[in-house]
């Protein structure tokens, strides 16, 4: 399962095979920054922090 938010200059891409552990990488401004062992409550978090909103926006 893979899930994406955008923003401006910005974005989450995320991927998880039992939709509980996630991993993935946030882009911003040219600079890549991964990470693991993530709830899909954390990536939410991350990206309401950044300011972005999903990619597809259907649950």
């Amino acid at each position: 399962m893979i899930k994406k938010f955008v923003g401006d200059k910005k974005s989450i891409t995320a991927n998880s095979s039992d939709g509980r552990i996630w991993q993935g990488q946030l882009f911003q401004s040219g600079r890549v920054t991964k990470f693991s062992e993530a709830t899909w409550k954390e990536v939410e978090e991350l990206a309401r922090k950044h300011g972005m909103r999903p990619a597809d926006p259907t649950p």
